[in-house]
């Protein structure tokens, strides 16, 4: 299901931006733009809340990781994984 903030951004982008790009005096240029549905991202949590004494609960863990990936179209991810991709993405670059 698609949540109300990224099907109105998804009708903005298509009655604005989905068309054929002309040149000033109307001359058609080739370009057409097209938009794809926007990603939605639910940033929550920690992967700490998983574990106790450095072991991780494995009831915790695979509970969270069936919700998370039941949900369609939306992401879900921690904010210590969402810290683990910013960093990886500054050290790639």
């Amino acid at each position: 299901m698609q949540s109300k903030t990224a099907s109105k951004a998804q009708q903005l982008i298509s009655s604005q931006f989905l068309t054929r790009i002309y040149e000033e005096d109307g001359t058609p240029t080739g370009t057409e733009l097209s938009t794809t549905r926007p990603r939605q991202v639910v940033v929550i949590g920690s992967l700490r809340e998983f574990t106790h004494n450095g072991d991780v609960n494995p009831e915790k863990m695979s509970s969270f990781e069936l919700y998370r990936t039941s949900i369609q179209d939306v992401e879900v991810i921690t904010f210590d994984e969402l810290y683990e991709r910013a960093c990886f993405i500054v050290e790639d670059h």
